[in-house]
């Protein structure tokens, strides 16, 4: 495509204009104002790499549409305007998902263009591009510890028409490979492969599963990047006056390490503070926080729990006597938006029995099938009602036969919240004594530090973000490249402490080093949407009957001179203005859009 894009320039005769679009979700102008040097233009094409990213047609559509516009203001003698469309015509990537009906906005988009200027689709795509892809790399689990070892799920697709037996998956920890599997992959069919992986040091280890290479080797690897603890760090922050006996955090450090014995090492490690310790504690050295009947939360507080959980902290808030609601509404709900719901008020009515919703949620979905754990007969003698928003991403896990949510949890920036609405002692509900107190506790655990995972994995295109180490200077971080590059990192937020990193374009493995290089170091995956592995490509009459009906324009698989409107016969003294060249690099599952407007000046004496 770029080679084509190159030729359609070398052949234009001079004074033309030219500007480059690339396709990509969102869209990238490479060069926006109509560049007439074509030795200018020819180095930013040259220059332009494919994006692992996905495609955004109608974005790409409203971008070419402001290049024109912003063409014809800026540079009135550039007489005519067309857009070149270099591409594979890669269906997923021309389509909404609900194809075959064409896209409403898509379609009054391209018919607008082509009022305005000429629209040449040529088709670089090739039939039967069978492919195979790595769909899914994950962790089964939560959390991997030392104690623990990871039960890895990787998930392959076979998108093409053709079975294939025996083919290789392996996997990878920091670059050395650990095992590998042969499955056979029918035509249009997914496959799972599970592997089992004992880690031997902590830290944040690198994941891959990998196919061998085919046509499109892309999407065959997939990384996972793991944080790994000696054990998981649990800040229980108790709320009931000291001195007391039986303190709110008194069944819950037991039910979060029930040690089998003493010579099994415990894969959690609670530690107990007061309340008034909460704002002194450095939470970056915890995995979760739990607070346990607390009065109230300051502001300060609230802001460094804030702070905790969008940069990928999980917090679990176990009420009680001790808390005031008037206080939790206004710092955690309305100043810092960390818990799901608004608290209205103690129901003192003992429910005999809860409702597990179906087991739909994954915190109390281990208890499907296991009425005897005692879940359901949960006696609970009182509970703060919960009011949840009309819109909210919270969603309740557990719930009182009389319908108020009892655990209810939300996502907050990259970490999450769990809110139970009853005690975590035998205040307010028998089920510390209860069978599946420990489980719940666990699931709860699970669920709460899953966001520690999420924050060191994301799709290509998002932003990676966290918060400097304590001793990490707040300046001089770089980001390592999947492709072995450099870049400086800038730091952001109070003091600086907190960083972000956009330019996410590849897939693979983002290595942030705070320091020098051995000093502080952190891991990121950034892996690929394969919805565009499918390379089904859409025909002439499709692109035609269901994409662009009714819409102008030129079908082309090749371009030369002779396939253009013969200059002669447009334009002023038999030159012809030219607007906008717009192409796709095909081969490629991202449909990478090349964009170019370009027209030719008439003699000033004629257009001033």
């Amino acid at each position: 495509a770029k080679d084509l894009a190159a030729k359609i320039v070398r052949a234009s005769p001079r004074g033309d204009g030219f500007s480059l679009v690339v396709m990509a979700a969102p869209p990238r102008v490479v060069v926006d104002a109509a560049a007439l040097a074509p030795g200018e233009f020819l180095g930013e094409l040259e220059a332009v790499r494919p994006t692992d990213g996905t495609a955004d047609l109608a974005a790409t559509l409203d971008r070419v549409d402001t290049v024109l516009r912003d063409t014809r203001r800026e540079r009135p003698g550039l007489e005519r305007q067309e857009v070149y469309f270099l591409t594979d015509l890669c269906r997923v990537g021309w389509t909404s998902r609900s194809f075959p009906s064409a896209d409403a906005q898509t379609l009054r988009q391209a018919k607008e263009l082509s009022r305005r200027a000429r629209l040449v689709v040529i088709d670089l795509g090739q039939e039967d591009a069978d492919n195979l892809a790595v769909t899914r790399l994950a962790d089964a689990g939560s959390h991997v510890t030392l104690a623990m070892p990871a039960e890895l799920d990787v998930t392959l697709h076979n998108f093409g028409r053709s079975g294939r037996k025996d083919q290789t998956v392996e996997l990878l920890v920091d670059g050395r490979r650990v095992a590998r599997r042969a499955v056979d992959l029918p035509p249009g069919q997914s496959r799972s492969v599970q592997f089992t992986h004992r880690f031997d040091a902590p830290g944040e280890h690198a994941l891959e599963a990998r196919l061998a290479d085919d046509r499109l080797p892309v999407d065959n690897r997939r990384w996972l990047v793991l944080p790994v603890r000696r054990a998981l760090r649990v800040l229980c922050v108790d709320g009931r006056p000291g001195g007391e006996p039986r303190g709110a955090t008194s069944y819950l450090t037991v039910a979060l390490s029930p040690r089998a014995s003493e010579d099994a090492p415990a894969s959690v490690r609670p530690r107990v503070v007061p309340e008034s310790a909460l704002v002194e504690a450095n939470l970056s050295q915890y995995d979760c926080v739990f607070l346990c009947d607390v009065a109230q939360a300051t502001p300060g507080e609230a802001r460094v729990l804030g702070e905790y959980v969008r940069n990928g902290g999980g917090l679990v808030v176990f009420l009680g006597d001790q808390v005031m609601p008037a206080r939790y509404n206004r710092e955690l709900v309305e100043r810092e938006p960390l818990l799901p719901g608004r608290l209205e008020g103690v129901i003192d009515h003992t429910q005999q029995g809860l409702d597990p919703l179906g087991y739909a949620h994954p915190i109390v979905e281990p208890f499907r099938g296991r009425e005897k754990a005692g879940l359901v007969t949960t006696p609970v003698d009182k509970y703060f009602k919960v009011a949840l928003p009309r819109e909210t991403k919270a969603r309740v896990a557990l719930a009182t036969r009389s319908g108020d949510p009892l655990i209810v949890e939300q996502p907050v920036g990259r970490g999450r919240v769990v809110l139970v609405a009853t005690s975590a002692d035998t205040s307010w509900t028998s089920m510390p004594l209860w069978p599946s107190y420990v489980p719940v506790v666990q699931e709860i655990l699970a669920w709460a530090v899953a966001g520690r995972i999420a924050s060191h994995n994301t799709a290509v295109g998002q932003p990676l973000a966290g918060v400097l180490p304590p001793s990490a200077p707040a300046d001089g971080a770089t980001v390592l490249l999947p492709d072995g590059r450099e870049q400086t990192l800038a730091s952001s937020g109070r003091q600086g402490r907190t960083w972000r990193f956009d330019a996410t374009e590849q897939s693979g493995i983002y290595t942030v080093r705070f320091g020098a290089a051995d000093q502080h170091e952190s891991r990121f995956a950034a892996n690929l949407d394969t919805i565009e592995s499918d390379l089904d490509k859409l025909t002439e009459a499709r692109l035609r009957e269901n994409v662009w009906p009714g819409v102008d324009f030129d079908y082309q698989t090749t371009w030369n001179d002779a396939s253009r409107t013969p200059r002669d016969s447009i334009g002023h003294r038999g030159r012809l203005a030219r607007g906008l060249l717009h192409a796709a690099l095909a081969l490629l599952v991202v449909e990478m859009f090349l964009a170019r407007r370009f027209g030719h000046y008439a003699p000033a004496d004629e257009w001033k």
